[in-house]
């Protein structure tokens, strides 16, 4: 029997999660034949057998977490049983027993003229939910959950023991744990004295009266998985760790776009202008084309310019990157960042596509906006935000004419650089675009 675990897929992903399986149990399968579509915090990956044989056991359902280091299938080669590295999940072993004490004597029962004291039954845990949050203890090692739900239920504050699992053989998964800590506290018994009727009439007769609480029964929850749970997760780390400050600036594309309409057939999206204009500014601006080594206290300048650029897919925003874009001409940048966005929306990017960014462009002109600030794509220190182009009157000398604006934003993260650094790349940015020889109009 061939136990295959999940293996380490690098770039600091501690899990992933089951999209879809492409085997089924007691299936046949060849060497190099698709087990399993995953999906991780960077892209979907396709987990290909190491092995032919038959698919003895699959060791998750589709939606579950899977961690790296679990046992994700086990397939029957036919040969004895191969050792394999223990998966990371918790082992679930009774707790130790304590010491033998002598036994105690029954307390004895209340006399008559005592009455016995009141002690409200405790309150039964709800099914599948948390009945109460606070930090988890040693009572949780008994309980079957992996490190990376023992993880987030002590995020959260979830007791484990609590939570009822829905997972295998009652495991506790990543939703049991969520649903808990979305859940609201148990009510408890009020310990204040009674209030009389005529207390209690009255402050309700001066009490303003309350809306209507929300009815659920109208509400629709979707768990939030794949793509879209990995961008809930990467913009939350990118709020807390980077500090951000934005910076907008007007550009007059008139020119521009009057040499690009000029191409006829060949003509270029401004977005590939945008983008060459960058990659021409950055290294004279090394601040923003850099990360910060938060464990080293260092800023990590990159040498070369590795461009990502964000597309929106059907489940959500990626950002694929264009390596050593310096090297490339105005059409080469519109090749490859079609391409890119091509494959995207047909989700069939890889992992090497979508890691490695240095500094990042998100374009909602398409959209109409007028001005936006993009979230920094941490650990990356800035992000260009590309508005829609609007035709507005403008002064040109002393006469007023029409001309092709747009709002040119960007975001940087504040602790590696300041505003003036933000502004001065933005204005050389600018400069280019609006110069009437920019020197890569025609792809040069």
């Amino acid at each position: 029997m061939f136990r295959f675990l999940l293996p380490d897929i690098g770039e600091g992903v501690v899990e992933a999660e089951v999209i879809e399986w492409r085997v089924s149990e007691g299936e046949r399968v060849v060497q190099d034949q698709v087990l399993v579509e995953l999906m991780t915090d960077k892209a979907n990956i396709e987990i290909p057998s190491p092995v032919a044989g038959v698919v003895h056991r699959l060791g998750f359902a589709k939606g579950d977490i899977v961690p790296v280091g679990a046992v994700l299938i086990e397939i029957d080669d036919g040969a004895d049983a191969k050792p394999a590295a223990e998966p990371l999940r918790a082992v679930t072993t009774p707790p130790p027993k304590p010491p033998a004490s002598p036994p105690r004597p029954a307390p004895a029962p209340p006399r008559a003229s005592e009455p016995a004291a009141a002690h409200p039954p405790a309150l039964p845990p709800r099914p599948g939910l948390s009945h109460h949050r606070t930090a988890p203890g040693a009572r949780d090692e008994a309980v079957h959950a992996v490190p990376a739900v023992r993880e987030l239920a002590k995020r959260l504050g979830v007791e484990l023991e609590r939570v009822r699992g829905s997972g295998p053989g009652g495991r506790v998964m990543r939703r049991d744990v969520e649903a808990a800590a979305a859940a609201p506290p148990e009510p408890r018994a009020s310990a204040a004295a009674p209030i009389s009727a005529a207390t209690a009439e009255a402050a309700k007769s001066e009490a303003p009266a309350r809306p209507a609480a929300p009815d659920p029964s109208d509400w629709r929850r979707v768990p939030l998985r794949g793509l879209r749970r990995a961008i809930a997760r990467h913009m939350r780390e990118a709020r807390q760790h980077a500090a951000h400050f934005s910076y907008v600036e007007e550009l007059d594309l008139t020119e521009l776009l009057e040499k690009s309409d000029a191409l006829g057939g060949q003509k270029l999206s401004p977005l590939a202008f945008i983008a060459r204009a960058v990659v021409r500014a950055l290294p004279d601006h090394p601040s923003l084309n850099a990360s910060l080594d938060e464990a080293r206290d260092e800023v990590v300048y990159k040498q070369k310019v590795h461009l990502g650029v964000a597309v929106a897919a059907p489940d959500g925003l990626v950002v694929p990157v264009i390596r050593d874009a310096a090297a490339l001409t105005t059409r080469d940048l519109a090749l490859a960042t079609d391409a890119l966005a091509r494959r995207a929306r047909e989700g069939k990017l890889t992992p090497d596509e979508l890691r490695g960014g240095t500094f990042t462009i998100s374009s909602l002109g398409k959209l109409g906006g007028i001005v936006s600030t993009p979230i920094v794509n941490y650990p990356e220190v800035a992000i260009l935000g590309v508005n829609a182009i609007r035709k507005l009157p403008r002064f040109v000398g002393d006469q007023v004419v029409a001309r092709r604006l747009m709002n040119l934003s960007i975001s940087v993260d504040h602790r590696v650089a300041d505003g003036a650094h933000a502004a001065q790349f933005v204005a050389d940015v600018k400069a280019l675009l609006e110069s009437a020889d920019f020197p890569d109009v025609f792809g040069k």
